[in-house]
């Protein structure tokens, strides 16, 4: 075989192994490198692959799943973010409730009943949300397909990426379960982000969150949660820096930002009485009482805080877009 050749063997095994489980995809790609060379003696490559057909329906073939509702090509990942994030609800319930029942201890019967009411729907809205997205992608990607109105072709195999144009799993998955977590915190017990005082078995808190907006802020936070899983979806399907990976950080973060500025500058994002309520709920006993109402309540500005947070949002997300376009641009693919 000649050295283009030898490419393109490389390229349709890395196409079809990539959509296999990691646990057969050795095993497999013996079994094709074998089958490809033996095809080969008596026949131009060109043929071969004509015969072997694109490479995401000939992985087909190895898969045990035949009924889907994901294709293939999507359907690992599918299942890896579903099992990640209907985790991470569960988990964020958890430790809601076991704070509540803490807090709260004579009411546990009723903060049980919450919480598997809560899992039900929670559980319900994060599959349904998973499903849509990766239907969204999905189809995104067989209409590019249908565009170019080609067979399927050796010269349609896209480059194996370089080392450092692919993106961490890990990285995205703990982004994944640190918005899923986030979320649920948000939605189902706002009111535990706050100051606590424990008297005796008397726990007060004090909510960093104006409450009675609740109902308004909360909406715009989870559009932003729901931009940012997106984002880390698009990064774990296409496992490297491309185009699409590139376009996909530019968005996410530029309405990131849009809504970062509209909770934090025209909302009335935090509890104005936060540093109050802390000085009136703490002991009278307690020796740090003087210092918490002379400096807390004097130096608590929300206005301050909505600046320094709305700025490291900025930055943050302005780093991402360069950082993504940088490594885009160097050693990113075509896709």
């Amino acid at each position: 075989m000649t050295d283009r050749e030898k490419e393109l063997v490389n390229r349709y095994v890395y196409e079809v192994t990539k959509r296999i489980p990691k646990e057969q995809r050795s095993e497999i790609e013996m079994e094709l490198r074998e089958l490809i060379e033996d095809m080969a003696e008596g026949a131009p490559l060109e043929e071969v692959f004509a015969k072997l057909g694109d490479p995401a329906v000939f992985a087909r073939k190895y898969r045990e799943d035949k009924n889907y509702v994901i294709s293939p090509e999507y359907y690992d990942n599918y299942v890896w973010v579903m099992k990640i994030a209907v985790a991470c609800i569960w988990a964020g319930l958890l430790i809601a409730m076991a704070v509540k029942c803490f807090i709260d201890y004579q009411d546990i019967i009723r903060i049980a009943g919450e919480f598997i009411s809560d899992a039900v729907m929670a559980s319900l809205a994060i599959v349904g949300t998973v499903t849509l997205i990766f239907a969204f992608l999905e189809r995104q990607k067989i209409k590019v397909d249908l565009k170019q109105e080609k067979p399927w072709s050796p010269d349609m195999l896209s480059p194996i990426p370089n080392k450092k144009s692919r993106i961490s799993r890990g990285d995205c998955i703990a982004s994944l379960i640190f918005l899923a977590l986030f979320s649920c915190l948000l939605i189902f017990a706002p009111q535990l982000i706050g100051a606590y005082s424990v008297n005796g078995r008397d726990v007060s808190y004090v909510p960093v969150f104006n409450l009675g907006w609740w109902d308004v802020i909360l909406p715009v936070l989870l559009l932003a949660m729901a931009v940012g899983f997106f984002n880390e979806i698009i990064r774990l399907i296409y496992g490297c820096y491309c185009k699409m990976v590139l376009l996909s950080s530019i968005v996410t973060n530029c309405i990131g930002i849009v809504l970062a500025f509209i909770v934090l500058k025209f909302l009335p994002f935090w509890n104005a009485n936060f540093a109050q309520e802390v000085a009136t709920q703490l002991d009278d006993t307690f020796k740090f009482k003087v210092f918490w109402q002379n400096k807390m309540i004097l130096g608590w500005d929300g206005d301050f805080l909505s600046n320094v947070l709305l700025a490291i949002i900025v930055i943050a997300s302005v780093g991402e877009i360069i950082t993504t376009a940088y490594k885009t641009a160097r050693y990113g693919t075509d896709r």
